[in-house]
């Protein structure tokens, strides 16, 4: 199933207002790991920037007060929960540098030579055709441009210590529903040879993990997502029996009351490519 088929709020986690906190805590989180992707992409003031399937503009903001009143960011998403959000949000920090365009990625057009700079982060590995989208930006990107993007690369690295044969099974049912929306999980793999397809040389490659325990900080983003959606989402749409769910809620609350356990997230690569 194609992600140009789906209502805008029917992706597998949802666009609501629940959603706009946890993807707020979720940048609150990695929010040190793409401030330093940025600037080791090189993100200057003055650049005009492309944020692809900005969600509700956690990023987009960081993005528009590091290019400054000379730069742009361009938000881009096809929920417009998430574009009214981003004005709202925008007009409350005082951001007058933030554009935004309503679409599916599937079929997003753009100018060519429009942009200096171009972030991603958990956009690609959702879309039928990554391929596809990174062809029609090709001539988006001036020459010298820079694309980024953090992306999953080895999902399975996500679990509890000590383990439970629950969680490999939930992996599997997360990784299923992925491919049959359209996506991949571990698309970040295949970036450099993506890249490559348009012309784009890859620079850099950096792998982001957390290792983490119940009470801390990152703890509440795996977390967040199991208790509030993810789980139960996977039992509504059939990848993930209701006993496997139960039994993976009771094995969350198990181990988020266990001071020793061990949470390790999914291994995300950055990817940093340059448009000669």
């Amino acid at each position: 199933m194609s992600q140009t088929s789906l209502p805008e709020d029917d992706y597998i986690i949802g666009a609501s207002d629940q959603e706009i906190i946890r993807l707020g805590q979720q940048h609150a989180i990695w929010r040190e790991r793409a401030l330093a992707g940025w600037r080791r992409a090189g993100l200057k003031p003055g650049m005009t920037v492309l944020d692809i399937g900005s969600g509700p503009g956690h990023a987009s903001y960081d993005l528009a007060q590091m290019v400054g009143h000379t730069g742009k960011v361009i938000a881009v998403d096809q929920s417009a929960l998430f574009l009214d959000a981003i004005a709202d949000g925008a007009k409350h920090r005082g951001l007058s540098n933030i554009e935004t365009v309503k679409s599916d990625l599937g079929v997003l057009e753009l100018p060519e030579n429009s942009v200096d700079f171009i972030w991603s982060r958990w956009v690609l590995s959702f879309l039928p055709d990554p391929g596809g989208l990174l062809a029609r930006l090709k001539n988006v990107l001036r020459p010298g441009g820079v694309f980024i993007a953090q992306e999953y690369g080895h999902y399975e690295t996500f679990g509890f210590y000590p383990p439970d044969p629950v969680q490999d099974r939930f992996i599997e049912a997360v990784q299923k529903s992925w491919r049959a929306f359209g996506g991949e999980p571990n698309i970040a793999k295949e970036l450099p040879r993506l890249c490559a397809n348009v012309g784009w040389s890859t620079e850099c490659l950096t792998p982001h993990i957390f290792t983490t325990r119940s009470g801390e900080l990152v703890w509440n983003w795996p977390m967040g997502w199991l208790k509030s959606d993810g789980i139960d989402r996977l039992v509504e749409l059939g990848f993930l029996s209701a006993e496997d769910g139960t039994r993976f809620h009771e094995v969350a609350n198990q181990r988020a009351a266990d001071p020793n356990c061990i949470l390790t997230t999914p291994m995300v690569i950055e990817v940093i490519a340059r448009k000669p």
